[in-house]
């Protein structure tokens, strides 16, 4: 798999995250950072063309990257590491792809009222616009900042889809 990520060694980027894969599902732990955003999609785009899910691999990767660029953007630092912690979690259920942001920071997103061409703050819309389904559940000490991807049994994405239609 190293082949397929391309990716400079940890040590050289400073990068901190705990990944944990098995088919299906893709839990990484990490301290986000501008660094880390990158390598991150860039693990992400690698599982979903693993798992046969190319067709929602370009609208998922940019999806993890606005929304872990929002962490980075919006969310305090731990008092006590400096850090902004999240956990990314992309799940295949039948028919669909999850991809969930859980931080710690307990105040909720709200889509901003940006023009369409703002270089900044149009996050979210994309995300929503993306996704089939986009939502944010407040958890205990956080919350998640999630997207649904729809995909077909033959494991093709909406856009796909859309493209292939008469």
């Amino acid at each position: 798999m190293a082949d397929l990520l391309e990716l400079t060694a940890p040590s050289a980027t400073g990068v901190r995250a705990t990944t944990r894969s098995k088919p299906g599902h893709l839990e990484i732990d990490l301290d986000v950072t501008s660094e880390a955003v990158p390598i991150i999609r860039t693990i992400v785009h690698a599982h979903l063309k693993l798992w046969g899910l190319a067709g929602v691999a370009d609208d998922t990767r940019l999806a993890v990257s606005e929304l872990l660029t929002n962490v980075l953007r919006h969310v305090a630092p731990d008092a006590r590491t400096e850090a902004k912690s999240a956990r990314l979690t992309v799940t295949r259920t039948p028919g669909a792809l999850n991809v969930c942001v859980r931080d710690f920071e307990p105040a909720l997103p709200k889509l901003s009222n940006q023009e369409a061409d703002a270089e900044d703050g149009r996050g979210l819309h994309l995300v929503k616009a993306l996704a089939d389904d986009f939502g944010v559940s407040p958890v205990k000490g956080g919350k998640d900042v999630w997207a649904t991807f729809l995909i077909s049994d033959g494991a093709t994405g909406r856009n796909q889809q859309e493209q292939e239609a008469p």
